[in-house]
């Protein structure tokens, strides 16, 4: 059985470390190497992302087995996810689902005039969100190397 909750302030470095770790092995072989830096830059070692996630702005919500982290989905602006991330030998077990729908419920109770999430789905996890329910905005694109589709999800 898994536990999901908000990550601590003090946890995360570790969520991003978890990222980092799992991009590297499932993400980084779909794009340049200006993808790569892009998202080591601009999520990983961006100093006013990480310190809104500190302070729940953009909060990373996580599932641990047996107190360790094994997953997680963070957020910008409460309605845009831009973190998805499962450790390795975690896939295929619902711990993406099961963290999105806790998540979805944190949305509905915290912030009820929030009718929709947007992602930017990579190559890798489009099969997913269209599983969870989420739609195509438009074809995939690519900025600053990186690779995605933009995709919402009705509440």
């Amino acid at each position: 059985m898994y536990f999901i909750r908000q990550v601590k302030p003090n946890e995360v470095s570790d969520a991003l470390t978890l990222a980092l770790e799992v991009f590297m092995q499932f993400e980084a072989p779909d794009y340049k190497p200006q993808g790569v830096e892009t998202f080591r830059k601009d999520i990983i070692e961006n100093a006013e992302f990480i310190d809104k996630c500190r302070k729940g702005i953009c909060p990373i919500y996580a599932a641990f087995d047996d107190g360790k982290m094994v997953g997680i989905i963070g957020m910008r602006n409460k309605s845009h996810i831009n973190l998805v991330f499962t450790k390795s030998e975690y896939h295929r077990k619902g711990i993406a689902t099961s963290i999105f729908e806790f998540l979805l419920s944190e949305v509905k109770k915290n912030s009820p005039q929030v009718k929709e999430i947007t992602l930017n789905s990579s190559p890798y996890g489009k099969n997913f969100y269209l599983h969870l329910g989420f739609v195509p905005l438009s074809e995939e694109q690519e900025i600053d190397g990186i690779r995605f589709t933009p995709m919402k999800y009705a509440i």
